[in-house]
């Protein structure tokens, strides 16, 4: 809250330096400076003061007026300036007026600073002014209220100073902590997207292996297939040479028996009856005539066998 001078008791009183400078008047007067300073006329009051200030920088007492006029002047830091060049007057009633009223001027700079460390200095100087002034007139009221209430306006400055210090600790704590657990949560959502992609991952790979093994078992059944229709194939074509090897023989045979049918009719009767028994066995015609000569001669040595040779390589009976 901004506050306006009547908050503190403003009490600035100018020095008369009439006579002393009498033969100045016409680069400025005393006269004429506290003329102008009466009826508000605050800053060529000032311009008054700063030209006798040239003519005589040592007098406290100008200083000390120049202070004021600058103080109404709200020009606060050349005010300040002013009083502290008073403060080398030998007078204690003037030292008095000057602390009590620089203390003034150093509220009102910490009033008008932005910065609030700035503000708390320029209160603490404040306060030790009006301690000054209290010591060289301790029955002084306006000093000591001051004094009281800028102690008040300080000590609430100090205690929002701890509060925003603490509101700023507490927002960044809380800011520290709403940052760790953002990174929890992106550490998270990491792990999770690690976690997705490795299951994607493995799922590739997983339905990559399936085709190869799709292909592989349609690759190993399209060569069973082959296979088969290679052995079915090879199993027709040996079918078809049997066939055509069998109905081959069947003409071979058909031929053979329609030659052995020609020739049978061209054979007489005695040789096709001979013709139909086996190798060794007697014609009725042979059993016929060996009976005859057996009935002829019974000591007449059978006919020669026709059987095979190693059939008579049998040792004969000693009768």
């Amino acid at each position: 809250m901004k506050l306006t001078i009547n908050f503190v008791y403003v009490r600035i009183a100018l020095l008369a330096a009439v006579c002393f400078f009498a033969a100045h008047a016409r680069a400025g007067s005393p006269s004429g400076a506290l003329r102008d300073y009466k009826q508000g006329k605050y800053e060529q009051a000032l311009k008054e003061y700063e030209q006798l200030l040239e003519k005589n920088s040592e007098d406290p007492r100008l200083h000390y007026n120049a202070g004021a006029a600058a103080f109404r002047n709200r020009q606060f830091d050349e005010a300040l300036k002013q009083f502290d060049q008073a403060l080398s007057s030998p007078d204690l009633n003037l030292q008095q007026s000057t602390y009590y009223n620089r203390g003034n001027t150093l509220y009102y700079l910490g009033e008008n600073a932005d910065d609030p460390t700035k503000r708390s200095e320029s209160w603490e100087k404040s306060l030790k002014d009006y301690e000054l002034s209290m010591k060289l007139k301790p029955q002084d009221p306006d000093a000591k209220y001051n004094h009281e209430f800028v102690k008040r306006r300080l000590e609430e400055l100090k205690q929002q100073q701890q509060q925003q210090q603490q509101n700023k600790n507490d927002k960044n704590k809380q800011d520290q902590n709403q940052q760790n657990q953002d990174q929890q949560n992106q550490q998270k959502q990491d792990q999770n997207k690690d976690q997705k992609d490795q299951q994607q991952k493995q799922q590739q790979q997983q339905n990559q292996q399936n085709q190869a093994n799709q292909k592989k078992d349609s690759s190993q059944q399209q060569q069973q297939n082959q296979q088969q229709q290679q052995a079915q194939k090879s199993d027709e074509q040996k079918q078809k040479q049997q066939q055509a090897q069998k109905q081959k023989q069947d003409e071979e045979k058909k031929q053979q028996q329609a030659q052995a049918a020609r020739q049978s009719k061209d054979k007489p009767e005695d040789q096709d009856q001979q013709e139909t028994f086996a190798p060794g066995q007697m014609t009725p015609q042979q059993a016929q005539q060996l009976l005859d000569a057996q009935k002829g001669d019974e000591m007449m040595l059978p006919l020669k066998p026709e059987g095979k040779p190693s059939e008579r390589a049998k040792s004969l009976k000693d009768w």
